[in-house]
């Protein structure tokens, strides 16, 4: 029986063992589509389905992950012809196109009948699956969902176990985690320092912060020196013109720090990307870069690294009160390529973004003019279009602050604050996109006092989100575990 997300129960107890795939829908993708080219005659086509693959409108990114067991296609038949008294389609496992075909069909054709069929194909060790065409057939491709193997331990058990578990069910005031740690360590104190923080871990497994040096107006980085961060080295990057605010730090692809932030004395958004996995400018300097100078102001930044390796930061406009993005052009950004996303109304304050399972960026952000949360998710990995949606519709105002991160099935979990209740808030979106139908599910993580400000969202290693947020009722940093929203949705 599965705990499912209503049941705030918590069980102590063996549970049953063995994994079930899961599986995850995505809208379907071309990848085949014979009747531009030639067509299949008595012969088997490969296809790459899993990792980064080039689909037919000639876009690469990533829809199916590696670690897939099997994908789902939709497979049309088309301006057939069979070979003597038979013509049929057969979809299987393979690692090259010379791999035998099973004695079996997929789906069988008549001449000149389109047909099409939908089926599961189990992938093989390289992410690959064969389609063998007895007879002639152009063929045409899509695929729409795939699985993926899933160790479901930790939310099966038996219905007496269930029942012994919400006997003793949490009430509200216990939906907050406290935190049991060791005193605080400080950093840096060279003045009025530590605002617009934001924190990665880098390869060595010792935090990294960027933050503001108000004092003297400067963009600092601390490398921590071991995993607690009791010491760090502490570097400044960029003392130009007032720099600093608006800090988001990512590790990139050539494993070192790169940094979004704004310089506030000509609000232009900048990007400094560091020479070395500490960012430590006694050993080489980071080399910084304007990437948008038309008056973005001196809000938070938020930065991701892309599917092709490359950083990708949503922002706030300030001139034109609209949220843009800006996908780099190469993993130090030097240079980017900048598109407003939504301009409908005063949008884009305070974003938060994170790259999708299929390489697509997903941002939520705040709807000023309304008082709502969005979502936006990019139509393609450089993010010239995007697909919006007002997530959170509430009479009151939600969503100043927000945290996007990605589930561990693969659907975006944003944590916000309901400002007009003081309370920390939850979306978990339905789907991978999170602007169709249905609606994201709500929940309410903590109302005592007035809670949930600068929320930041991350999935732990089983799985569980994890929400850091500001009380200001009591000036208190406080983490939610939201263990009900760990699958079973």
């Amino acid at each position: 029986m599965a705990l499912g997300a209503g049941g705030f129960g918590v069980v102590n107890a063996v549970v049953s063992t063995g994994d079930r795939a899961v599986y995850v829908a995505v809208n379907p993708v071309r990848i085949l589509d014979t009747r531009n080219s030639s067509k299949i005659v008595d012969d088997t086509r490969r296809l790459v389905v899993e990792g980064v693959i080039t689909v037919v409108d000639g876009t690469s990114y990533q829809i199916v992950p590696a670690d897939a067991t099997a994908v789902a296609i939709n497979i049309t038949a088309t301006s057939t012809r069979k070979n003597g008294n038979y013509g049929f389609v057969t979809a299987y496992p393979c690692t090259s196109s010379s791999d035998s075909p099973p004695n079996a069909s997929s789906l069988n054709f008549e001449n000149g009948v389109d047909i099409a069929n939908a089926l599961n194909v189990t992938t093989s060790a390289n992410g690959s699956i064969c389609l063998h065409v007895h007879g002639t057939a152009d063929l045409i491709v899509d695929i729409a969902g795939y699985y993926v193997d899933h160790d479901h331990d930790d939310r099966y058990y038996t219905k007496a176990q269930v029942d012994t578990g919400l006997a003793s069910k949490a009430d509200n005031s216990d939906l907050y985690h406290p935190v049991v740690a060791s005193a605080p360590n400080t950093i840096d104190s060279t003045g009025d320092v530590g605002r617009y923080t934001s924190i990665t871990i880098g390869l060595d497994g010792n935090p990294i912060i960027s933050y503001w040096d108000l004092t003297n107006g400067s963009l600092k980085v601390a490398a921590c020196d071991n995993p607690t961060c009791t010491t760090a080295t502490v570097s400044t990057i960029d003392s130009v013109t007032n720099n600093g605010a608006g800090t988001s730090i990512a590790i990139g692809a050539d494993g070192n720090p790169i940094i979004s932030y704004m310089d506030n004395g000509n609000t232009r958004l900048r990007v400094a990307a560091c020479t070395n996995p500490t960012c430590d400018t006694t050993i080489s300097a980071a080399t910084t870069s304007t990437i948008d100078s038309v008056g973005v102001g001196s809000f938070r930044t938020s930065i991701a690294i892309g599917i092709d390796g490359n950083p990708v930061i949503s922002y706030y406009d300030a001139t034109n009160t609209n949220l843009k993005v800006a996908v780099c052009d190469e993993p130090t950004c030097s240079t980017a390529t900048k598109s407003t996303i939504d301009n409908g109304g005063d949008v884009g304050f305070s974003s938060s973004i994170v790259i999708g399972i299929q390489g697509l960026p997903v941002i939520s952000y705040y709807d000023t003019t309304n008082g709502d949360l969005k979502v936006a998710v990019c139509d393609e990995p450089m993010c010239s279009t995007a697909s919006k949606s007002t997530i959170v519709v509430s009479s009151g105002d939600v969503g100043p602050d927000s945290s996007i991160a990605i589930g561990i099935d693969g659907n975006p979990i944003i944590g916000y604050l309901d400002f007009t209740n003081g309370d920390l808030k939850v979306a978990v979106c339905p789907n991978s996109y999170c602007i169709l139908m249905p609606l994201p599910t709500l929940s309410t993580v903590d109302t005592t006092g007035s809670v949930g400000w600068f929320p930041s969202i991350a999935i732990g290693a089983n799985g569980v989100p994890i929400i850091s947020y500001y009380d200001v009722t009591n000036g208190d940093l406080k983490v939610a575990s939201a263990w009900w929203l760990a699958g079973g949705r």
